[in-house]
């Protein structure tokens, strides 16, 4: 707009004067039909405008839902180096805060354990087959309740005084 110091004359204050009627009795889209919109839009400064705009403003009025259904994710992901994501993870750090070496700690030991139990379960089961076979051998009695004496000792009948 171009704004002068100098009082309109009179046919400045004529112009002024039906310029109001003129606009109210002709159509816009007659107007527009004669106006080059491109060469419009070439004068104007775009830059300018948008130093005018509110981001945050702007950011209000975007629903994050919508704009995301409209994101194709398969497309997003073939446009995605996944072996250059995947070089940049830890991991070591990855495993540790899963706690996997605990897990892995702790499963061995039970099954070490559980291993060790069955062992010696098959070797007190080898050792009363061994002892009844040297008992036949050496023509001894069978013991009434195999073990070592302070056990059997200590196992009483139902009934039975000391």
């Amino acid at each position: 707009m171009v704004s002068n110091t100098n009082p309109p004359g009179f046919l400045g204050r004529a112009v002024g004067a039906v310029t109001g009627r003129v606009v109210d009795a002709v159509p816009p889209e007659v107007v527009l039909d004669h106006i080059d919109v491109d060469a419009l839009l070439d004068h104007v400064d775009v830059n300018h405008l948008l130093d005018r705009i509110d981001p945050d403003r702007l950011l209000d009025r975007i629903d994050p839902n919508r704009l995301l259904d409209r994101v194709d994710i398969n497309r997003l992901l073939a446009r995605a180096d996944i072996e250059a994501l995947i070089a940049d993870v830890d991991l070591e750090s990855l495993v540790r805060r899963a706690g996997i070496p605990d897990v892995v700690a702790e499963t061995t030991g039970h099954l070490a354990g559980r291993s060790l139990d069955v062992a010696r379960r098959q070797v007190v089961g080898l050792d009363a087959v061994v002892a009844g076979l040297v008992n036949r051998l050496l023509r001894r009695e069978p013991l009434a309740q195999p073990g070592p004496a302070r056990l059997v000792d200590a196992v009483e009948p139902a009934g039975a005084e000391r």
